[in-house]
């Protein structure tokens, strides 16, 4: 089976379609499990939910149906980095009726520079280092970038004020 973005023409979905996907790799995730979305409507047998895992252990979950000629078109993306128990309760329940929650998402990117600095003790390369960065002679960009993570809390009602320090 490959792989394609979506398009229109659909089949239903059998427990043999089932079986032949898992263990598949979509845009570099690994088919971990596979199912039949629930639904009211006549067609609904015909689309289906995928949860697949990568190699730095993130998590996906797309939804899913065939083409006519068994190429999966897949779409709706829910990425989770890591957090395999909220993949496999989107998994699960994402078709589901039944009322949306707020979240909040704190996103933290980490940018990494290291530079070389002549000073009598290492407070004072510090100190230069911090100095010189102060005064915009030391920028991180996307070049720095070390690595991006996630934190989602669930909200009790009202979104919670976010507040920071700023310059």
């Amino acid at each position: 089976m490959t792989f394609t973005g979506r398009s229109s023409a659909v089949r239903k979905l059998t427990d043999r379609d089932l079986v032949e996907i898992i263990g598949t790799t979509l845009s570099g995730y690994t088919v971990e499990s596979v199912r039949i979305k629930r639904g009211p409507f006549i067609d609904s047998d015909h689309y289906g939910i995928i949860l697949g895992r990568n190699s730095q252990d993130h998590y996906v979950t797309w939804e899913f149906h065939l083409e006519e000629d068994d190429t999966i078109s897949a779409y709706w993306s829910h990425y989770h980095m890591g957090n395999r128990k909220a993949a496999v309760n989107d998994f699960n329940t994402r078709d589901l009726n039944g009322s949306v929650d707020t979240f909040m998402v704190t996103i933290t990117e980490t940018l990494k520079l290291t530079v070389e600095v002549e000073a009598g003790s290492s407070e004072e390369a510090e100190q230069t280092v911090y100095d010189k960065w102060r005064n915009s002679e030391y920028v991180l960009d996307a070049d720095n970038f070390v690595e991006v993570g996630f934190e989602v809390v669930q909200c009790d009602g009202e979104p919670e004020q976010q507040t920071g320090i700023g310059p």
